[in-house]
């Protein structure tokens, strides 16, 4: 069962692509390197960095850090990123992503008792902190809460284990694990959305493509066993939780560490999931909720540094201008799934998605020395940063018991990139960036549409045909402004001052 998880048996795809690589990778470690970084997660709007600094003495436990981010410059604010910690917890039950409400953004974890916590910053160094009241049980684990910008509802997914907290594929005291979505506002309301058998040593489904939410919507895919053991996503609607769940992959490959994404200008949606832990991954698509993703594109990079590059996962995906981004890593093959990801060195990699021809990007510096892991992409306010997480490869130490660098990617994408394409069509042109009051519109066509979108994707101004846009009234930020015209689409960043 799963077996081509752990044994790599895919055939080699030739694929062809576009490499961009006149860009040269830049990347350096940043905080204090007397510090632990493990597992950040950036916020989807309003500039932070969640983390737990896991104590290497047991590798288990550890203080939950927030920290801002600078949109300008990609540092920590304060530098060591300890800005403040709402409270301590384990490497299993730590903040897995960030919620969002129509109140902004929020975490959820919870503490080495089992004391689930619902913390929303207020600045890099404060947050308001709120006990869940829920029963106290230290077995759950992999807490994801829901993105719904604009609703004011909160919902959290989560495993619950049987016996004792971990990872499937290392805790055999386990018999079942069970992923369980609570309802925030009322946790009574903890449904059962699919419980899975214990199949140690290997992991169970729901490990192998991890409980997400298709951010900006009600739907959770995650992982579970069609009728041939292959691993497929399933999809689960969570205003409507008594529905089972529903198979919405079935090709005959096991799928690793997938990922749904939403364009919000398109509505076309994207499952990223590296096949039979390879150096290939898969993009499907699809148009609408319930429906079966098919297979879109193959994403295969060309490896410069490794002789065997495999395990092409941790698909992260991002917006930038309008169109869609994976940044992902691939790591040399280790004989199995454990010493790949473990304890071999690795490429961050970044990706066009449904573009073509498709693009790619290397974005790390080679280190024979180190282990590389979890890339998460930042957009601020003038480029993209991709961060990753490094730590030396020591074979005879448990990973958690060794100390990570945090380490940030320059990317190509930027701003000023993105401006002078636009302007360089004469039919359109928009001044000025960053803008205070009033964004100007001069084009030599006079029917045109107007939406302005939030650094999430929301659509929060519509218009059409005015030559002044007055964004007095919008917060400083990042936002997208999309003009329709001729049925052609052009969509550019700008910075509200």
């Amino acid at each position: 069962m799963y077996k081509n998880v752990i044994i790599f048996l895919l055939p080699i795809f030739l694929v062809k692509f576009l490499s961009a690589q006149t860009f040269i990778p830049n990347d350096q470690r940043i905080g204090d390197t007397s510090v632990n970084y493990v597992n950040p997660e950036f916020s989807p709007q309003g500039n932070y960095m969640v983390w737990i600094e896991v104590d290497t003495t047991n590798g288990f436990s550890g203080k939950v850090w927030q920290c801002g981010i600078d949109p300008n410059t990609g540092n920590l604010i304060p530098p060591d990123g300890k800005g403040f910690s709402p409270f301590t917890s384990n490497v299993y039950a730590r903040p897995a992503d960030w919620g969002v409400d129509s109140l902004g953004i929020y975490y959820v974890g919870a503490t080495l008792l089992g004391q689930i916590k619902f913390v929303r910053p207020t600045s890099p160094t404060a947050a308001t902190i709120t006990n869940i009241p829920a029963p106290l049980n230290n077995k759950r684990r992999v807490f994801y809460p829901s993105q719904l910008p604009g609703i004011n509802k909160r919902f959290v997914s989560y495993v619950l284990n049987d016996s004792v907290n971990g990872f499937s594929s290392n805790t055999p005291q386990n018999s079942y694990y069970q992923l369980r979505l609570m309802d925030l506002d009322n946790p009574s309301n903890d449904y059962l959305i699919e419980q899975q058998n214990s199949i140690f040593p290997l992991p169970v489904p729901m490990d192998v493509i991890v409980p997400r939410w298709i951010k900006g919507s009600h739907y959770l895919t995650f992982g579970s066993a069609d009728a041939n053991n292959n691993v497929q996503a399933k999809e689960f609607n969570a205003f409507n939780p008594l529905s089972p769940p529903v198979f919405v992959t079935n090709d005959p490959y096991n799928k690793v560490d997938g990922n749904p994404v939403l364009n919000p200008f398109s509505n076309q949606q994207y499952f990223m999931s590296g096949l039979n832990a390879t150096d290939s991954a898969y993009f499907f698509k699809r148009s609408g909720f319930g429906q079966i993703f098919t297979q879109n594109e193959i994403v295969r990079p060309v490896s410069v540094n490794l002789q065997n590059p495999s395990l092409n996962q941790s698909h992260e995906p991002f917006l930038f201008n309008g169109d869609l981004y994976s940044a992902f890593q691939i790591n040399n093959d280790g004989g199995n799934f454990f010493n790949t990801t473990l304890n071999q060195p690795g490429e961050i990699w970044m990706t066009t998605i449904d573009q073509s021809p498709q693009q790619m990007w290397l974005l790390s510096e080679f280190d024979s020395t180190l282990n590389i892991s979890e890339p998460e992409p930042y957009v601020g306010n003038n480029k993209v940063w991709v961060y990753y997480s490094a730590v030396k490869i020591q074979p005879n130490v448990p990973l958690l018991k060794r100390k990570f660098q945090l380490r940030r990617c320059e990317t190509p994408l930027n701003i000023t990139s993105s401006l002078n394409e636009l302007n360089e069509n004469k039919h359109l042109t928009i001044f000025p960036n960053p803008v205070k009051s009033e964004l100007n519109i001069i084009s030599d066509n006079n029917m045109f549409d107007i939406r302005i979108f939030d650094k999430m994707g929301r659509l929060i101004l519509k218009d059409s045909n005015t030559k002044k846009i007055n964004i007095e009234n919008l917060s400083s930020g990042l936002y997208m402004i999309q003009i329709v015209f001729n049925s052609k689409s052009f969509v550019y960043k700008f910075i509200k001052n």
